[in-house]
């Protein structure tokens, strides 16, 4: 398992620091939008599987940014 990271911004507070655990990079993506799916309350968001177009979406329709998801060993 791998520990990815990725940078989170909204309008109400400042940006943050979150990770996960992961076997893969596309694991992680995957575990990322159910995770946001569910905290927003939005079964639109699983129909994303890739990491730009979910994240561009999240910026223009829920006013949250996302950062580049970076595996946290390589940095």
């Amino acid at each position: 398992m791998n520990k990815y990271l990725w940078c989170e911004a909204t309008e109400d507070y400042w940006p943050s620091i979150k990770t996960i655990m992961a076997k893969s990079y596309n694991d992680a993506v995957e575990k990322i939008i159910s995770k946001y799916a569910t905290e927003l309350d939005d079964d639109e968001l699983l129909t994303y599987d890739d990491w730009d177009s979910f994240r561009d979406f999240l910026n223009e329709f829920k006013t949250i940014a996302l950062s580049d998801l970076e595996i946290y060993e390589e940095i």
